[in-house]
């Protein structure tokens, strides 16, 4: 019989102590927290043998097998390794670690010590996984060519848990962790990462928006706090796609065939959405293996180095300011009259219907400060029109575009009493100089999207227009 022990006492330990009494030779013995009320709370509906006010004193009970490890996600690293030195099996919930370090010295603690420990990735374990892995695996839908994988959430207002707390916090860790295992799983490789859009408050991720490639495989990793969203894995093969529903708790996935009707499977769970990875864990640990074949350590580090990869984009380095340099230099023109206003503007236009919300965009004629092109989509108000107008003052004050502007700020501190003269200027993305043979001609400026988006859809537009390809800016802009 495996003895567990959970360390935590929270909502996610009363789903787990629910699927345990459904695994034969498994019961719930222990229980661990600093609050003896909650603990007496949550021993009512879920009955234990023994309650103890310490970690460190659950860890010591030598009657105890297997710890569930249900704290908060800074705390996972420390207690993990505690629990290992303990001789403990160890259930990790998602994500075991905060980054790469930590699960690395999590995976030497628990290979050094011959103790099995795994991350709680549920969604691997449901029934429907498994037939999606088989599908995959015979070939249904060809080659993997993208994976793409998005869990977005809209929390609260006011939410003041450890998941909005700098440094630890961030829908990143918390759901965009679910999406990395995805890209971890079905697409090998070593990691990229190409773009990433943000929203960040307080030094807090409230939405991730990457692509990345991993080896010859693009991947797409989308979470948010900020938004709800459908939540979905998508593979696309060479043949076809499969597109899997509520990614982290998957009981249903659609097959799109090249050339055959879509078919729908459905696969339910054995007992709930937990049970499964609480039925494998405890067949790992009977038969003594040190890891699984499922999520083993070598996943897990995986998932954190992806996870670290993103996180890489959140934080500007001086090659940054290098590469909108590039941009500049690479997408200038011949010649620049109406006419390629027109046609560089209706561009941006068509483009802004691949996003989320509508724009103001004016482009502007240096030579006598005259707009030569102006369109405001119906959203779009006259504090667009000054938006825009800051920003081009931005610009044309640096020298460059005016996301450089706020890069170089973040880097060096340069442009404070700048940023505080020009009326209307958040200092952002949108507006880019339009150079004909290195002489400033023309400024394009762009108001309405989120996340830094205005910077990559004049980049798009540039790009398309003057057909020539250029770096894309590796970080996130505001």
């Amino acid at each position: 019989m495996i003895k567990w022990g959970i360390l935590g006492a929270g909502n996610i330990a009363h789903r787990f102590a629910a699927a345990v009494v459904h695994e034969p030779n498994s019961t719930l013995y222990a229980v661990s927290g600093r609050d003896e009320g909650k603990l007496k709370a949550f021993t009512a509906k879920n009955p234990a043998d023994k309650l103890y006010l310490s970690h460190d004193e659950l860890l010591a009970d030598p009657d105890i097998d297997a710890v569930y490890l249900a704290l908060p996600h800074q705390l996972h690293h420390e207690w993990a390794i505690q629990a290992i030195h303990a001789g403990k099996a160890v259930l990790c919930e998602k994500p075991a670690s905060l980054n790469a370090r930590e699960m690395r010295e999590i995976a030497e603690a628990a290979r050094s010590r011959n103790v099995l420990f795994m991350e709680a990735m549920k969604q691997r374990f449901v029934p429907l996984y498994r037939e999606l892995r088989r599908r995959v695996d015979a070939g249904e839908i060809g080659k993997i060519a993208s994976v793409y994988a998005s869990f977005c959430n809209e929390i609260p207002q006011g939410m003041t848990t450890y998941h909005v707390q700098p440094g630890y916090g961030g829908s990143l860790l918390d759901v965009g962790t679910y999406c990395a295992s995805w890209i971890e799983d079905f697409a090998p490789g070593s990691i990229e990462l190409q773009t990433v859009a943000a929203n960040q408050q307080d030094s807090v991720d409230y939405y991730i928006d990457a692509e990345l490639q991993a080896g010859g495989v693009k991947a797409r990793l989308e979470c948010a706090f900020d938004r709800q969203k459908e939540r979905v894995a998508v593979l696309q093969g060479e043949t076809g796609r499969i597109v899997v529903h509520d990614l982290h708790r998957p009981v249903s996935m659609s097959l799109y065939r090249d050339g055959q009707e879509p078919e729908q499977i459905e696969v339910p769970y054995e007992i709930d959405d937990f049970y499964s990875e609480v039925h494998h864990f405890a067949e790992c640990l009977q038969q003594g293996r040190t890891e699984s074949d499922i999520m083993p350590l070598s996943a897990s580090l995986r998932c954190a180095e992806i996870l670290d990869a993103v996180r890489a984009g959140l934080t500007y380095t001086p090659e940054c300011l290098d590469v909108l340099a590039e941009q500049e230099e690479l997408l200038q023109y011949e010649a620049f009259g109406s006419k390629e206003a027109l046609e560089l503007g209706n561009t941006i236009v068509e483009l802004a219907g691949e996003y989320d919300r509508e724009i103001a965009v004016s482009i502007f004629r240096e030579s006598d400060e005259l707009v030569i092109f102006q369109y405001i989509m119906d959203s779009k108000a006259a504090r667009n029109v000054g938006y825009m107008e800051g920003k081009r003052r931005a610009a044309l004050l640096t020298g460059h575009s005016s996301v450089w502007m706020h890069v170089d700020h973040e880097l060096n501190g340069a442009w404070s009493e700048a940023m505080a003269n020009i009326p209307h200027y958040v200092p952002s993305g949108g507006a880019f100089p339009i150079r004909v043979n290195g002489e400033w001609a023309a400024t394009l400026s762009l108001s309405g999207l989120r996340e830094g988006r205005d910077h990559e859809l004049v980049i798009r537009a540039l790009s398309r227009v003057l057909k020539r390809e250029v770096p894309a800016f590796p970080c996130a802009t505001i």
